[in-house]
């Protein structure tokens, strides 16, 4: 644990400042304004789930897991669409200051995560490492963490890989600032 005791300033400041990153890209920033559509249908499609409530979850449509492939009607729906994914959330307006902070939260847990490995592969005595090997280390991790998570939205999930990439870029941008930020503040 003494990377943590080592390696704590690095951890909030990074955290911080991805956290500030995210607020921008998707406030300020335009790359994120055309990913989410309204459906021209919303109040009938909205009236329809309203009948039966689902339950908060994960929902597919038409449902087709495994052995239902194969079946005639599950074939027919899919071939006929649409085909989607649909997330439920609860009810009422969604709590901004839960959602940030969970979102702060992530980022924290992130960089603690980069500070464990970085701290790990750091050679010698562990501190005084150089910028650069730090910047490398700590930036390869991290935007592996915050681009390759969000992948498997796009291979399983029909996320648009156009939507991915403005992810992609978000996560390149908060890497290479964790990076910074740890090659800034590592311990000499």
């Amino acid at each position: 644990m003494r990377f943590l005791s080592d390696l704590w300033l690095p951890v909030l400041v990074s955290g911080a400042i991805c956290f500030v990153w995210s607020a921008v890209a998707w406030m300020v920033l335009p790359h994120h304004k055309g990913e989410w559509k309204r459906l021209a249908t919303e109040p009938e499609v909205l009236a329809a789930l309203r009948q039966s409530m689902p339950a908060k979850g994960l929902y597919m449509f038409p449902f087709s897991l495994g052995a239902d492939l194969n079946r005639t009607d599950t074939k027919r729906a899919l071939e006929m669409g649409p085909v989607g994914y649909l997330a439920i959330g609860s009810t009422g307006v969604p709590s901004m200051a839960k959602m940030l902070a969970q979102s702060f939260v992530l980022y924290l847990v992130t960089s603690l995560l980069c500070a464990y490995v970085a701290w790990n592969v750091a050679p010698g005595s562990k501190l005084g490492v150089p910028y650069l090997a730090t910047f490398r280390i700590v930036g390869t991790i991290a935007t592996m963490a915050y681009v390759l998570g969000s992948a498997p939205e796009s291979i399983w999930f029909g996320r648009p890989w156009k939507s991915w990439v403005s992810q992609a870029f978000d996560g390149t941008v908060m890497g290479l600032l964790t990076a910074g930020v740890f090659g800034w503040l590592w311990p000499q």
